[in-house]
């Protein structure tokens, strides 16, 4: 049941509510642009005001500010009482994997009517076959002039298509083994009408004409809600936990945290699972041009600016993997989380994960000060494992950062699960840095 807040986020005191709101928040967050949307109201419902990149902005010292790029990536920060002290940065993205509708996407097959589709990321997609699904993203539609067309989210919410699975008499041992071919053996099946047009169904939910509408950029989703699930409730399964619980969580921290010397600011990329490399992602300058324009309408130099850069600390917060009950053998020897032990700091030789010495002494610092347990990760040292934005930023910005992240086993599945427990940990330990001197 979706729960209604005057004001989320009063405090730590009623976890219950935390947790719901945690539920709510997977729920409305179907894409990239909702879970952004979903962000931006609770950003001001708590007092935020959004910014323009494009403006001259007129900052205040305690102010709470926040903007979003290309509808997909947010960046929210509380302006600190010295406005040349270094920043402190807590990082997420705002996307998962799934599949993305194409250009002219249906297709008439056998009396069916199907879409063409593509995988965005690196979905588990026997997790995605026989479920209940429906399409969400963003519509462009035509605005005031060619050059700023106006856009519109769009959630058909409701049961609409499944990607159905080829019997197990139809199938050779061979192919039992083999992962269905994306092109031809994974497009949802939405229906048997001849005359079907998927923008007749986008005009009738938005209640505009069909032929104002531009371009789209469509998503599947799973229809099936977070939930908590486990003989106690202990555990939440829901899809898009990696990485919309980091999301939440730095939501949480960042406007419940106190009055800082130094700026605290939370950004959720765009297309992390695709490699960051957009204005979005946090391959591209967008990230840094921000902190320089803070800086700068502070009245700070560019002198002064470097100097914070080179200060500054961030925490890259994607999701770690628990040990597997049914696949011990895939943890590290003597890096083993468990879920409901407390968040995880990543490690790896290769970089992969920008932690190092430095941020973890950081870490462990302030986790040791707040009562957190703190849990390590590295993969096997066969196992290629995993990346996401640490090492990017490092790279796009110079500012040195940690990879953590909660314990949860299914990731990229269209159900992940977590730990309850695990979630109100990390919300603490990213308002702890945000409030640690």
């Amino acid at each position: 049941m979706k729960i209604e807040y005057e004001k989320y986020y009063e405090d730590f005191e009623d976890e219950e509510l935390f947790i719901a709101d945690y539920l709510n928040y997977l729920d409305e967050s179907v894409t990239m642009y909702h879970s952004t949307n979903a962000t931006k109201e609770r950003l001001e419902r708590n007092g935020f005001i959004q910014i323009n990149f494009n403006e001259k902005w007129n900052l205040e010292a305690e102010g709470k500010y926040f903007l979003v790029i290309n509808d997909s990536t947010i960046i929210a920060f509380v302006v600190g009482s010295d406005k040349e002290a270094p920043f402190k940065i807590v990082g997420a993205h705002t996307d998962s994997p799934t599949f993305k509708l194409k250009t002219n996407s249906v297709i008439k097959k056998e009396g069916y009517t199907l879409l063409n589709t593509e995988i965005y990321g690196g979905p588990l997609v026997n997790t995605w076959l026989d479920r209940t699904l429906s399409i969400a993203g963003r519509v462009f539609v035509k605005g005031d002039s060619s050059l700023n067309p106006e856009v519109k989210l769009v959630n058909l919410d409701y049961d609409l298509l499944t990607i159905a699975s080829l019997a197990i008499h139809m199938t050779s041992m061979d192919e039992r083994n083999k992962l269905p071919n994306p092109q031809t053996q994974l497009l949802p099946v939405i229906g048997l009408d001849e005359n079907f047009d998927l923008n007749e169904l986008i005009a009738f939910e938005l209640e505009i004409d069909k032929d104002d509408i531009l371009s789209t950029d469509l998503f599947l989703y799973s229809r099936e809600q977070a939930n908590l699930i486990g003989s106690e409730g202990e555990f939440i399964q829901s899809g898009k936990i990696d990485n919309l619980g980091m999301m939440h969580a730095g939501l949480k921290a960042i406007i419940d945290s106190k009055e800082s010397k130094q700026t605290k600011i939370f950004v959720g990329f765009d297309n992390e699972e695709i490699g960051s490399g957009t204005q979005q992602g946090a391959r591209s300058t967008t990230f840094k041009d921000v902190l320089k324009k803070i800086s700068y309408s502070l009245g700070n130099d560019e002198m002064t600016f470097v100097d914070q850069i080179y200060k500054s600390f961030m925490i890259s917060a994607d999701q770690a993997h628990a040990i597997h009950p049914n696949y011990q053998e895939k943890a590290d020897p003597t890096n083993r989380p468990h879920i409901n032990k407390g968040p995880v700091i990543k490690e790896s030789a290769s970089r992969s994960y920008a932690s190092d010495g430095f941020g973890k002494a950081i870490l462990i610092d302030i986790a040791k000060e707040n009562n957190i347990p703190l849990q390590f990760f590295h993969n096997r040292s066969d196992l290629r494992g995993g990346s996401t934005i640490g090492s990017l930023i490092e790279i796009a910005s110079g500012i040195k950062n940690i990879d953590i992240g909660n314990p949860m086993l299914a990731m990229h599945s269209i159900r992940e699960m977590q730990g309850v427990e695990d979630h109100i940990y990390m919300a603490r330990l990213m308002q702890a840095f945000y409030e640690a001197e």
